[in-house]
């Protein structure tokens, strides 16, 4: 798997009736995608989950390569929004011109939805769309919940995954005070379809959901055991 911790290349503040799509202004981005080579993927964050209203917005822009399992965190985004204080801010992601829908970072009735992981669809070698995939393989039931809304803010039902993991902000505030960044926004990106070339895009086949719920729990556990060890966590029962 490919890390992209800390790879930040463009925050702006538009307006949604500004948004252009996710594309990089160089040679390295022809406007198609073709395995082992970048791709831009951008996660946009705004507060409430209304964007019809057309309020200003952040958009992280990223370089995975298209057909690598990639991971982006937005380092020090827990702190930067919601160490102070709670509010209610929903993401998407992007490539090209296609779009996610939305998705809670934090909702103010349950807590905070770190983890993401993106699903881009292509066929030949033009996105074709971006789905969300299961992040409920981070947690037991309980931790469960609806996470996938239009972006007038109306859940959706659909075929496809819409649930999410989610810590309370008390957990997060104890995370956080102790270097943790368990609750920093962290977006997986992996890939589906056919490339410009027709190469088949496997990388989807590596995504969490693939593997043992309970594997991954465990290794999630471990991870902030290191930090917090005296902690008995729900959220990881």
């Amino acid at each position: 798997m490919r890390l992209l911790n800390i790879l930040l290349l463009l925050i702006v503040r538009l307006t949604a009736s500004e948004w252009a799509g996710c594309i990089l202004q160089s040679d390295e981005d022809k406007g198609v995608v073709k395995r082992d080579k970048v791709t831009p993927v951008c996660l946009t964050i705004g507060r409430d989950g209304n964007w019809a209203r057309g309020e200003p917005y952040s958009r992280y822009s990223f370089k995975p390569v298209a057909d690598e399992y990639s991971r982006f965190t937005v380092q020090g985004s827990y702190k930067s929004m919601l160490s102070d204080s709670q509010e209610n801010f929903s993401v998407f992601a992007s490539s090209h011109k296609k779009l996610s829908f939305l998705r809670w970072y934090s909702d103010k009735e349950f807590g905070i939805f770190p983890r993401l992981t993106a699903i881009v669809d292509v066929r030949d070698g033009e996105v074709q769309g971006i789905a969300w995939d299961d992040a409920c393989v981070f947690c037991d039931a309980k931790r469960c919940q609806e996470n996938t809304y239009t972006f007038d803010g109306e859940q959706v039902s659909l075929a496809e995954p819409t649930k999410g993991c989610y810590y309370t902000k008390e957990e997060c505030d104890e995370i956080h005070s102790k270097g943790g960044d368990a609750c920093d926004l962290t977006l997986h990106v992996v890939w589906t379809g056919t490339d410009t070339n027709g190469n088949f895009l496997t990388s989807s086949n590596k995504r969490y959901s693939a593997f043992n719920p309970k594997q991954i729990r465990d290794q999630l556990s471990d991870a902030i055991n290191s930090i917090l060890p005296d902690v008995d966590w729900p959220w990881l029962k």
